[in-house]
């Protein structure tokens, strides 16, 4: 039985879409690019503000889809089992 596939892909999209911007800032940081005229350390500080609502948007959507497949496979459930 699949038990939680939304839920995983969902999980592993977060942390794809997490490593995408840590990879991003990481890069024109050691390698001092200005991309369309903004310095990197903006580029730092800009993660550095936003990683609480970014992490936690990736936490909330994770917890959603495993408590929204964890109601559905109640739901389904035949009385009495």
């Amino acid at each position: 039985m699949n038990t939680y596939r939304w839920t995983k892909r969902i999980g592993i999209a977060g942390i794809v879409f997490l490593a995408a911007i840590a990879l991003f800032v990481t890069v024109v940081s050691i390698l001092g690019i200005r991309v369309a005229g903004i310095y990197p350390e903006a580029f730092r500080l800009a993660a550095m503000m936003t990683a609480p609502f970014t992490l936690g948007l990736v936490a909330v959507s994770t917890l959603g889809a495993a408590l929204v497949e964890t109601v559905l496979r109640l739901k389904r459930r035949p009385a009495g089992a």
